[in-house]
């Protein structure tokens, strides 16, 4: 008995059906078998037998943890294979893609069977001319030979072959051109070693298809169809949209459909038979495994992880379940270092997959990636889950950290009223550290630790990664240490480095002037000096070119390339290229640049001629509220927000009943939940973000109270102390 399979998802069930018709007429005796990857396909039942990919012998449901639907469908086909090859009465198994269309009988097939345990169609017969696609460089890439088409006897050396290729294809069933990988296919470049015979069909009547259709003569006549004159047995319309019959395949560029002509009249047919086996119907159904139980899409980082602990023994055999969801947003134990924050899974594959240029191996690497990650998971084959996952990791790293020891402190505490600490702070201390940078000192044991004797190193790390993330302000530093920056800009550029572990020289420098100074408020004093040398004119170039400008440009060979400044047309488009996204990529922030440059006409013309949304300008806080309620931990700070302003000091968010809520510009009353010795630095935090208060009050118990030191620096950061109540 002669099988013939093939394998697909419910969206494809049109394709399946379209193919099992064309089979019921010309090979009428041949078992005609769909196997269904995703779920039951009903429909297909009157054209063909339907088997469950999970009635086989493969790990079907863990494959779909960790493939997409093409990749899972390509892998079982092996197991497919030696099902069927190893079945009493089968004598020969052949594979067919669902998007093929069979004219006539496999009297080809049955040739090459009778003469070798193999047949194979090789994707090129000939070289491909010009740089159109498909080239042999994509070939190259995709495999010496199509699977969409495959036939083997029944016999022990090909169920041998079967059981290697499934072997190989239960974790290397990828497209992952990069590592020679593109599903099942680069596989069986290796099968003519494994055979004892192979007859490969060079003759266009099988699997003809775009990549070797150029330069064919494909004709209808009172027999059918033929190619180059000969019987065409079957068709791949591999990549072709039945809603577009006018295009041959979405992968290719060579063969162009000219109206009335033999290819039109083809695509058009297969069109109309696919929309009658209800393709219209079956391309809205959704891939199964497209998403958890809970409907939370599955990303290529999850699947990737996936792929990795499966790889090294990891049972997933459950499938996509609720347990899954939770593991890929756990703390990756693999990428986990003492002391420093956890990363989830789908943050390390991201990590793996993307060249940041963060550094896991120390925390400003961490922290720096963990920022990134927030910002762009939805872009980094994550999602907002991820990155909602990777900031709750961050907040409870930070909650750790926040280990007080008020023995830092070698200063006699402010006596005046609470919103004069402030001013303490800026007053020079005894030992040279600035009182503001001791206020984190003091509340932060991962600080102690790097920094207790490196007073340098600390203000670098306030002025650069604390600063940018909202928890310090630079107006707090004694206005002597200010000018010792002024004077010498090392620290500075430190500074730039903490923030953006990733950036470049050039990155680093543009971003001490115009990046993180912006973005952190670095005081004028520190910038001048900065800045100087970038907003110089640019030789030979014009208004408003400043060497900024040209520096970036002289940076990038394919700018250069890109953009050769030769003519005020292309002075014009980089300058797009600039306001449109390429001085965000070197950290500068537009508002940092001169208003003279900023709003030159040839400025203002490429931002209006730039097709993006320009960042709205950020709005200082102007709310005015009664109180203002501190407190430590994402969990109190929800319940506590139910009906109040809540600052969570371990995330650096405010949180009110809406949920998310903007700072304050001014409370009446802030309100301490934290440990005393955690207010000064939790004040500075509200500082940095533009909160001011007239009356501070430590809601804490009397425990709480009498284990702070007295005199307490902590204690003078407030006016009063009452007895603690949520």
């Amino acid at each position: 008995m002669d099988v013939i399979f093939t394998i697909v998802s419910r969206n494809y069930a049109a394709q399946a059906a379209t193919l099992m018709e064309s089979l019921s007429v010309a090979e009428p005796k041949a078992r005609r078998v769909v196997v269904a990857t995703d779920g039951p396909i009903p429909a297909l039942e009157r054209f063909a037998e339907v088997i469950d990919a999970r009635a086989l012998d493969v790990p079907y449901a863990a494959m779909s943890v960790y493939y997409d639907a093409l990749e899972l469908n390509t892998a079982v086909k092996p197991s497919v294979f030696r099902h069927f090859l190893t079945t009493p009465g089968v004598t020969s198994a052949t594979y067919l893609d669902p998007d093929i269309f069979v004219f006539r009988p496999l009297d080809r097939v049955r040739q090459g069977l009778a003469n070798a345990q193999l047949v194979l169609t090789p994707h090129l017969t000939r070289p491909m001319l010009g740089s159109a696609m498909p080239n042999d460089h994509a070939i190259l890439r995709s495999g010496s030979y199509n699977l969409g088409f495959c036939s083997a006897r029944a016999e022990p050396r090909t169920v041998d072959l079967m059981a290697w290729w499934a072997d190989r294809c239960e974790f290397d069933c990828r497209v992952a051109l990069s590592e020679g990988l593109f599903t099942d296919q680069r596989w069986m470049d290796l099968a003519p070693g494994f055979v004892d015979s192979l007859d490969v069909v060079r003759e266009p009547v099988l699997n003809l298809a775009y990549w070797n259709l150029e330069g064919r003569t494909l004709a209808r006549g009172a027999g059918g169809w033929t190619v180059d004159g000969q019987p065409l047995q079957f068709f791949h319309y591999s990549g072709f949209d039945p809603g577009r019959p006018d295009v041959l395949s979405k992968h290719q560029d060579r063969v162009r459909v000219t109206p009335a002509s033999p290819l039109a009249d083809l695509l058009q047919d297969y069109a109309a038979a696919m929309l009658r086996n209800g393709h219209e119907t079956s391309r809205a159904t959704p891939y199964a495994h497209l998403k958890f139980p809970s409907g939370r899409p599955v990303t290529g980082a999850m699947r990737r992880r996936a792929l990795r602990a499966a790889r090294d023994g990891k049972d997933f055999s459950a499938g996509l379940t609720d347990a899954v969801e939770t593991w890929v947003d756990a703390p990756d134990p693999e990428a986990a270092l003492a002391g420093l924050p956890d990363v989830t899974r789908t943050m390390d594959q991201v990590w793996r997959d993307t060249p940041t240029g963060f550094q896991l191996d120390h925390e400003t690497g961490r922290l720096g990636f963990h920022q990134f990650f927030a910002e762009h998971a939805t872009t980094l084959g994550a999602d907002a889950l991820a990155g909602s996952a990777a900031q709750t990791l961050l907040a409870v790293w930070r909650s750790g950290a926040r280990e007080p020891d008020a023995s830092v402190w070698n200063e006699t505490p402010w006596t005046g009223p609470a919103r004069g600490a402030l001013d303490w702070l800026r007053e020079p201390s005894a030992d040279g550290m600035p009182r503001a940078a001791k206020a984190l000192l003091a509340a932060r044991g991962d600080l102690r630790a790097k920094f207790a004797d490196d007073p340098a190193g600390l203000i670098a790390w306030c002025l650069g990664a604390e600063a940018a993330a909202g928890r310090f302000a630079p107006d707090l530093l004694p206005p002597e240490v200010i000018a010792d920056l002024a004077r010498d800009p090392a620290p500075l550029l430190a500074a730039a480095r903490l923030a953006d572990p990733g950036a470049n020289d050039l990155q680093r420098r543009l971003s001490a002037g115009f990046g993180v100074a912006a973005r952190a408020g670095w005081p004028e004093s520190l910038t001048v000096a900065l800045r100087a040398p970038f907003l110089a004119p640019a030789a030979a170039q014009a208004s408003p070119f400043i060497k900024l400008f040209l520096d970036i440009w002289e940076s990038r060979v394919d700018l250069q390339r890109l953009f050769p400044l030769r003519n005020g047309a292309e002075r014009f488009k980089y300058l797009r290229w600039l306001v449109g996204g390429g001085l965000a990529e070197y950290g500068v922030e537009f508002d940092a640049l001169p208003a003279a440059i900023r709003r030159h006409a040839h400025i203002r013309l490429a931002r209006l001629s730039v097709r993006r949304r320009q960042p709205a300008a950020r709005a200082a806080p102007s709310a005015h509220v009664a109180e203002l309620w501190v407190v430590e931990g994402a969990e109190l700070a929800r319940e506590i927000a139910a009906d109040r302003l809540v600052y969570d000091a371990s995330s650096g968010h405010f949180l009110g009943p809406s949920g998310p809520a903007d700072a304050p510009a001014q409370a009446d009353t802030v309100r301490f939940l934290t440990h005393p010795d955690l207010v000064p630095a939790d004040a500075v935090a509200l500082h940095a973000r533009g909160v001011s208060w007239a009356w501070a009050v430590g809601a804490w118990d009397a425990a709480t109270v009498q284990a702070a030191a007295a005199p307490s620096v902590g204690l003078s950061f407030i006016d009063e102390i009452e007895a603690s109540a949520a």
